[in-house]
């Protein structure tokens, strides 16, 4: 299998997806953007639906309501049968048709877009983004697959609208999977958030204003529009509903009532009872966001990871020895019977020929922000941070966790399904030899240095740089990996070569990241997903 030297911190080389989680998987950065909400490691997923109300300061504005539009409008013209479209990020290439009316899309993909990398698909992303949304809304656990592929061009017409009549809408469903039951499940759920915009629909609404919302669930400001529940069904029932899609003064644009009613409201009558609403919209919302074209295979479920490594630095030295940090995150949410007031950890390693060293390496537990991180599905984690210095003479080839509760003097050990977690020292990025030029005519030289031990100096190094390249008309740039061979330098030291490279880098391209690559199939060592952010401006 392929080889880490070093990942940056959520992203490492790709392992097979099994039902146990072994370290490294190509889905570890997504699982840290489902897990690392908020606390001393964070990239705040959640700020944008938190509360449920927000809508970026923004009068009107529900991005809950709009990740999960934005989510059904690109998953509404999949073709079950043919095994063509679904959620497949689509629609960035489908906003100038009527079907698509309003600024909820462009909204959503503006907020993905600070997660968007090499390793996070647009579709993953907002399939993250309706789990997130629903669940941040007080609504059910959406369990997450990944694996999406992006779509390079617009997907066919087929987005139900409001004045279609409800035959058209039960045979888009129909086409897309769905039965006449599922429809108004999903429409349903959709609908306990948001409401309809007058800037958008004053057709409906009555009103044109930028400001003006109609809600779905009634009143004056969001109220229970900002909570998920079934309250869009009971008003329905009783008579008592101000939904525009159903009760509007033009009967012809009230898509709501027709789709409601579409088998005599047994669907509605069942959705009556709070605990099955919230059931039967796990089940049709998870399966809203699996649609997806036959040649993709989604993974298992992705669950949070009760150990986790980060290898931040793994590189020489000014005095020639290796030095060696990181993190190690611990799960300790309800049920994990860890507490990270009473736990410690220290690692064990491997030298290169597999021998066990005598040095144990300890860790410490940051202050800050309790030293703790939280996530979706009200997920904990404790860090523990390590360095350490290697002789390159031995080496490391892998590392073992150890978790002690104090209090009790109990001990565990980790060792990634038993191969221990891989650490391949045969490739040194150099992170303090690696910089950015000056910017001229808005491109910028990005000069990485890597050493390789020497007895793999007779491989391949080449760097693997993302490139951002913007596409008219889409808020998302397209990705573009190529690959630039390194040179051997003259430089040795402590049975290391150097090796550098230099590539053109464009403005747009400032957020992306890159891999350096050594040597070729089962032998492959990656330093995988450092990003050109973090990189220093090159000294004069």
């Amino acid at each position: 299998m392929k080889r880490v030297a070093l990942a940056g911190v959520g992203l490492l080389q790709a392992s097979t997806v099994l039902a146990d989680y072994v370290w490294p998987s190509k889905y570890d950065y997504l699982e840290d953007v489902m897990m690392l909400h908020s606390g001393y490691i964070h990239n705040g997923f959640s700020d944008a639906v938190s509360p449920c109300s927000f809508g970026t300061n923004v009068a009107g504005r529900q991005n809950a309501a709009e990740w999960i539009r934005t989510g059904y409008h690109d998953m509404a013209t999949h073709d079950a049968a043919a095994g063509t479209g679904g959620l497949d990020a689509s629609i960035l290439f489908e906003l100038d048709r009527d079907e698509n009316v309003g600024s909820a899309f462009n909204n959503t993909f503006g907020f993905l877009k600070n997660y968007y990398n090499i390793r996070a698909s647009s579709s993953d992303l907002l399939a993250l983004a309706v789990i997130t949304a629903t669940y941040r809304c007080n609504g059910p656990k959406i369990p997450f697959r990944a694996g999406r592929i992006d779509a390079t061009e617009a997907g066919p017409l087929g987005v139900p609208k409001p004045d279609e009549d409800v035959e058209t809408h039960t045979n888009r469903f129909a086409t897309a999977g769905f039965n006449t039951s599922d429809m108004i499940a999903m429409v349903a759920c959709g609908h306990t958030v948001g409401g309809v915009h007058g800037v958008d629909f004053p057709e409906i609404t009555g009103n044109s204003s930028e400001t003006q919302v109609s809600f779905f669930e009634g009143g004056d400001s969001f109220g229970s529009s900002a909570n998920f529940d079934n309250v869009v069904v009971t008003q329905y029932l009783n008579g008592s509903t101000d939904n525009p899609l159903v009760s509007g003064s033009n009967d012809t644009t009230n898509s709501d009532k027709r789709v409601f009613g579409a088998d005599g409201n047994t669907t509605m009558h069942s959705l009556a009872d709070p605990a099955t609403f919230q059931s039967t919209c796990a089940d049709i919302l998870e399966r809203m966001i699996n649609a997806v074209p036959s040649t993709v295979t989604l993974s298992e479920v992705i669950e949070p990871i009760d150990i986790k490594p980060y290898i931040t630095t793994l590189a020489l030295n000014s005095n020639g020895t290796i030095d060696f940090a990181g993190r190690i995150r611990v799960r300790v949410s309800d049920g994990t019977n860890r507490n990270y007031n009473d736990l410690a950890v220290h690692l064990t390693y491997a030298e290169r020929d597999g021998t066990n060293a005598s040095t144990t390496i300890t860790t410490t537990h940051p202050t800050l922000v309790g030293g703790t991180s939280s996530g979706l599905f009200r997920e904990s984690f404790s860090w523990y941070e390590f360095t350490t210095v290697l002789s390159p003479s031995t080496g490391i080839s892998k590392i073992h966790v150890h978790t002690t509760t104090p209090s009790t003097g109990a001990t565990q050990v980790f060792d990634n399904a038993g191969n221990g977690f891989p650490i391949d020292d045969s490739l040194l990025y150099q992170k303090s030899q690696t910089c950015l030029g000056t910017v001229v005519d808005g491109n910028t030289n990005l000069t990485v240095s890597a050493f390789v031990r020497s007895d793999r100096i007779g491989e391949a190094v080449a760097l693997n740089l993302v490139h951002e390249v913007p596409r008219q008309g889409v808020i998302m740039p397209a990705l573009e990996v190529r690959p630039q061979p390194f040179d051997k330098t003259d430089t040795e030291k402590s049975g290391y070569v150097l090796f550098q490279t230099s590539e053109l880098l464009s403005s747009g391209s400032r957020s992306s990241t890159f891999d350096v690559v050594l040597g070729e199939g089962d032998s492959q060592t990656i330093v995988e997903n450092q990003a050109v952010s973090s990189i220093s401006t090159c000294s004069s």
